[in-house]
């Protein structure tokens, strides 16, 4: 997605080319010009708007401060090659980050993360509901691997830079997923967790707007 207006066709010409260096050349592309606010309220109507309400998904995100490892890079190869599950909405998502992001103070926000270079996220989506189980087992499992050396999560350190909490992930607040020991919250905050809770403290201190991952009342 750019915003370069005039320039923007040749930017995604540079950013591409950058992207397949020494690869086979991509063999389609789909390109579209939308205002920023229709995007924002319908970014992608091909999932959205489909029958019967939409498509239900699981998301597992990760910021990386490193690139994925050989080990990594084959659990990847594997698990989107592998026969033994038939998950059609099963993807690795990979986003570039940084560049202005970074430039912002760690504590200017509530996201700390401001020393990534990659945004990555195991994701999978289905339209039955009869296909949730086969899909959450794929995508659980997927993600567990891929970062089994830190506990099955990005936890923030040389590497990682925990998680986006654009895509929350509850699966970081159970011990069965989350085997790493650091708390959910500081895969998402870090260490601007304690100032969120003094500003819940102030503003909603009986707890009434609430999720499964919000800031817990100290």
């Amino acid at each position: 997605m750019t915003t370069a207006g005039a320039d923007a066709d040749r930017q995604i010409e540079n950013h591409l080319a950058a992207l397949s260096e020494g690869l086979i050349a991509p063999s389609g592309r789909e390109m579209a010009r939308v205002s920023w606010l229709d995007f924002a309220l319908n970014p992608m109507p091909e999932l959205f708007t489909m029958p019967p309400g939409g498509v239900s998904a699981k998301v597992k995100d990760a910021l990386l401060r490193k690139r994925f490892t050989d080990r990594q890079i084959g659990v990847a190869h594997d698990y989107l090659t592998r026969t033994d599950f038939d998950i059609m909405g099963g993807v690795l998502g990979l986003a570039t980050y940084g560049g202005r992001v970074n430039t912002v103070a760690r504590d200017a926000t509530a996201s700390s993360q401001r020393d990534s270079i990659l945004d990555t996220a195991c994701n999978t989506g289905w339209l039955d509901p009869r296909e949730e189980e086969a899909n959450l087992k794929w995508v659980r499992a997927f993600y567990r691997e891929l970062f089994a050396e830190s506990g099955g999560v990005p936890i923030p350190g040389e590497a990682y830079e925990g998680s986006l909490i654009n895509h929350p992930d509850t699966d970081h607040a159970d011990p069965s997923f989350n085997k790493s020991g650091v708390p959910w919250h500081a895969l998402y905050y870090n260490e601007n967790y304690p100032r969120l809770q003094q500003i819940k403290a102030r503003w909603d201190p009986r707890n009434v707007f609430k999720h499964a991952l919000s800031i817990r009342p100290r």
